[in-house]
């Protein structure tokens, strides 16, 4: 679901107060409006943002949610990705992650709960540990149980002929 406009500020005003790092700010802006785990925001290079057409295309090579997608970007989150963009081709070219690298989970957490930006919680029945705990990978848990429990039948990429 979009973030209406109030909250669509709010949540700019939060990721560029948590943060100076444009592709952290990036990373998690990204998470927002399209929900991706970790894996498929490492897939992004600075090729698959389009900052013409407001579109970042994220790639699920385990196939865990949707495979190859590509997401409209929503004009809150456009500079913080145009800016991660132009970290990235400064850095070190078109070969560089856009957004996290493996490395990046803990700090992107932190700037996470810093902007007080948390994913959607399992329900209380199903919480895991102390009440206050905040569960970042209950989703990506969740599809990943789902994927494994599909008979492999159905896993199976289709095959080129």
């Amino acid at each position: 679901m979009p973030l209406t406009a109030p909250t669509a500020q709010r949540v700019a005003r939060r990721l560029h107060a948590a943060t100076a790092h444009p592709r952290l700010a990036a990373a998690v802006a990204a998470a927002l409006f399209t929900g991706a785990s970790l894996q498929q925001l490492a897939t992004a290079r600075p090729c698959d943002y389009d900052d013409a057409a407001a579109t970042l295309a994220l790639h699920d090579r385990a196939r865990y949610t949707d495979g190859c997608a590509a997401h409209p970007v929503p004009p809150w989150s456009g500079i913080f990705l145009r800016a991660a963009a132009c970290f990235t081709r400064l850095l070190s070219g078109e070969d560089q992650e856009l957004l996290a690298a493996p490395g990046d989970r803990g700090h992107l957490l932190r700037v996470a709960e810093t902007a007080r930006l948390r994913p959607p919680q399992p329900p209380a029945a199903r919480r895991k540990g102390p009440a206050g705990r905040v569960e970042w990978d209950w989703r990506e848990r969740q599809e990943a149980e789902r994927y494994e429990a599909m008979p492999t039948s159905r896993v199976r990429p289709p095959s080129r002929r």
